[in-house]
């Protein structure tokens, strides 16, 4: 019996009748502090309260509560699933209501936000979470078409993705701040290095959260991007920005295995798919949202990055980086599959002593021990591709032939291996890889040029 239907089977015989109840119970604005309420009742009859506070980096006092509140109710709604996600399945209620497009925000985010939590936990109920609340009338509107904005405020990760599109902006002479959701090293090394200021919020998670997962409540991965991006945009409208910019490039829309019916994808909430539902959503006069790399591979956005070397030093994708504790971060671990994406993806453009260099001498190729780590890269040997932000297994598998070209990698034994030296790679195979995507982005003529030219 396979993985699949040995997971269907369980389903069907979990007795769901008696379902937790989650209540999303509302938010104050004050300030520069967001508080987001929580209440939940589990199986057991306990109650539990939650308040999630977020801190912008300038106050929203002065800012149109009738742009701000809709926000701040799509961000009430983004979070919820950090919380909700220890008594899944739930039902869950709204009690001051969810107009027609936050009923449709709310549940997106819930079926597709919690995918990869529901198949790592064998919970497919969470696809069918019950949302009841009143209806509520809509007197936002929605946001307005397109225009060209002026100032853009830039979100960065630390990563390569968010340095390259500081610089295509730079380039084309745009006015950009850089904005961070809390702060850690390889951000502010970015923001030196680029030498544009960097405005940075903060959020915390209620402690509460972290004592039920120690106790044994339902723990995955949640859409923390959606929240991201909605802080990003309450940042903006603090901050006078007009538009907000993300990295995320096409690859992201790609899924890692399609499972109860559904398309489960780690990184959703990067994919364009939710790019398009919060623009939806948004209200009128909200800062526009748009991600700059939509229309590129990640491999097209290695091959650019390559040629900026003031930032090597600096950059990092390793989730290590930005662990809890400053005494577990490192700036690359060199064991996980951000590691080999980022390092099987630079290869190509780089130098091997490049290349080493930014990996603290290791050459992760080389390294045995991770040979099934880069299979899972390629989604060979049925292996599904990592649930992690990585690119796609055609990139993956450009990027070694690629190797097979390069003067100093062509001889590796890493391209011997019989599964690495059957693939087979066509030239229509890496025009695809490194095309631009004509349909799906959200970019304006001016700067649609400018990305054409990364």
């Amino acid at each position: 019996m396979d993985n699949y239907t040995e997971r269907m089977v369980d389903s069907v015989a979990r007795n769901v009748t008696g379902l937790a109840e989650f209540e999303c119970s509302g938010f104050e604005i004050t300030g520069d502090r967001i508080a987001l309420r929580y209440r939940a009742t589990g199986t057991d009859g306990r109650e539990h309260a939650f308040t999630e506070t977020i801190t912008l980096p300038a106050s929203l006092a002065e800012a149109d509560p009738d742009v701000v509140e809709p926000i701040v109710r799509l961000l009430h709604f983004a979070a919820a699933p950090s919380y909700f996600k220890a008594f899944a399945p739930a039902r869950i209620t709204v009690p001051s209501g969810l107009t027609h497009q936050e009923r449709h925000f709310f549940t997106e985010v819930l079926i597709n936000g919690l995918g990869e939590f529901a198949y790592v936990n064998n919970l497919p109920e969470v696809f069918d979470t019950p949302i009841e609340a009143p209806d509520r009338p809509d007197t936002t509107g929605t946001a307005p078409e397109v225009f060209e904005p002026s100032r853009l405020l830039v979100a960065v990760g630390g990563g390569k993705d968010s340095i390259v599109s500081i610089e295509t902006l730079k380039t084309e002479g745009y006015e950009i701040g850089l904005f961070s959701v809390n702060s850690y090293q390889p951000i502010e090394a970015t923001a030196e290095v680029a030498g544009v200021p960097l405005e940075s919020a903060k959020r915390a998670l209620d402690p509460a959260l972290f004592e039920l997962n120690k106790q044994g409540a339902p723990n995955g991965h949640v859409p923390v991007t959606a929240v991201n991006s909605l802080i990003a945009i309450l940042s903006a409208q603090a901050l006078g920005f007009d538009a907000v910019v993300f990295s995320n490039e096409a690859s992201s829309s790609f899924g890692n295995v399609a499972w109860a019916g559904r398309n489960v994808n780690h990184q959703w909430s990067k994919g364009i798919e939710f790019e398009r539902l919060l623009r939806a959503s948004l209200p009128a006069e909200s800062p526009q949202y748009f991600s700059l790399l939509r229309p590129l591979s990640e491999l097209r956005i290695s091959r650019r990055f390559a040629t900026l070397a003031d930032y090597h030093s600096v950059f990092t994708s390793c989730n290590r980086a930005f662990k809890l504790a400053e005494a577990d971060r490192t700036s690359w671990c060199g064991d996980c599959p951000k590691c080999r994406f980022v390092f099987v993806s630079l290869a190509p453009f780089l130098s091997r002593e490049e290349l080493l260099r930014i990996f603290n001498g290791r050459d992760l190729l080389a390294d045995e021990s991770q040979f099934e780590g880069f299979l899972e890269l390629l989604a060979l040997d049925g292996l599904l591709k990592p649930f992690e932000c990585v690119g796609e297994p055609s990139e993956v598998k450009v990027a070694i032939a690629l190797l097979h070209e390069h003067p100093e990698w062509r001889s590796h034994p890493f391209l011997a291996h019989p599964q690495i030296a059957a693939l087979e790679v066509s030239d229509l195979d890496q025009a695809a890889v490194f095309a631009f995507d004509e349909d799906e982005h959200n970019l304006w003529p001016r700067i649609e040029a400018a990305v054409r030219e990364v």
